[in-house]
């Protein structure tokens, strides 16, 4: 089984954070996120990390630095508006390295908290999404794809819907077999513009060829790190704590709640919350909320 990470998003709703940077390389309490998944899995075989040429060099040097053994394989696009998407990224890779096992496919931007041996030991063979349950519908509508499942497979999926009528969220965590592979390109050649997601993907093989997919259910927990509010919770849950500092911040006759600080940060004068403040920021006699403020500014009080 290959174990493919893809991390070859450009992360929109993260700008400024990434702009320059990308995302999996964002650190969570002070480590990237994709070296939080590294050590909490002992991953089937090498794994291979997908980019893009706009963060390849990003990510030969955290290879260069890092204990990890992964193959990076990288996609020649360089925005936003020439990326390929999941199913894409995928189809790319599995025609380029002439994949022919297994795959276990994770976002890069995604971190879980179930044993993987208890995901491989699921695994039949067929199709196999991982799904948390969310147990709230207000949380999903409009976010999540969800699954309607009986008796653990999936019957139907449903992409951000107005109307859920699950609260079992998709997550970025898919196994598919070898004899799935082939279907990947044939989806694509068919799929509409913009509807080229997994979930989509996944829907497809449900009603267009009656393939059987199977449900793993977590109820553990599970960080999409795609905006601010899960950056900011992420680094909650793992530092425990409300707010994460990152090395030599200083906070001076202030108030910082619910937020991230990144290394280098001095706060002084301020109010500041909900927010995400990148290294090397300066903020003083100034008051902020959710913000996502940007390497080395320096915002003071006129």
């Amino acid at each position: 089984m290959k174990t493919i990470i893809l991390a070859g998003g450009y992360a929109t709703r993260l700008h400024p954070l990434t702009a320059t940077r990308a995302k999996p390389l964002l650190p969570v309490i002070g480590k990237p996120i994709i070296d939080h998944l590294l050590s909490s899995y002992n991953l089937p075989a090498r794994p291979i990390v997908s980019t893009n040429r706009r963060f390849a060099a990003q990510f030969a040097a955290w290879q260069a630095q890092s204990v990890r053994n992964v193959e990076i394989v990288v996609e020649e696009t360089t925005a936003e508006s020439e990326k390929l998407g999941t199913v894409g990224a995928l189809h790319f890779l599995i025609e380029r390295l002439e994949i022919d096992e297994d795959i276990l496919v994770i976002g890069g931007d995604n971190l879980f908290k179930f044993p993987l041996a208890d995901l491989l030991a699921a695994y039949k063979s067929r199709p196999l999404i991982a799904l948390y349950d969310v147990k709230d519908l207000e949380r999903v509508r409009g976010r999540y794809g969800v699954a309607i499942v009986k008796d653990g497979r999936i019957v139907e999926f449903q992409e951000k819907p107005s109307a859920p009528r699950s609260t079992l969220a998709s997550t970025a965590c898919y196994i598919y077999p070898k004899e799935t592979l082939p279907l990947i390109g044939e989806f694509l050649a068919r799929a509409e513009t913009g509807k080229d997601a997994p979930g989509y993907f996944n829907a497809w093989l449900l009603k267009e060829k009656g393939e059987h997919i199977d449900a793993f259910v977590f109820e553990t927990g599970w960080y999409d790190i795609g905006d601010r509010a899960s950056y900011i919770e992420a680094n909650q849950h793992y530092s425990n704590a409300d707010t994460w500092l990152g090395k030599d911040v200083m906070i001076e006759n202030s108030t910082v709640t619910d937020s991230v600080l990144l290394d280098g940060v001095k706060v002084i004068d301020s109010s500041i919350s909900g927010c995400v403040i990148d290294r090397g920021c300066h903020l003083e006699g100034i008051t902020l909320h959710d913000c996502l403020i940007g390497e080395g500014s320096i915002i003071r009080r006129g």
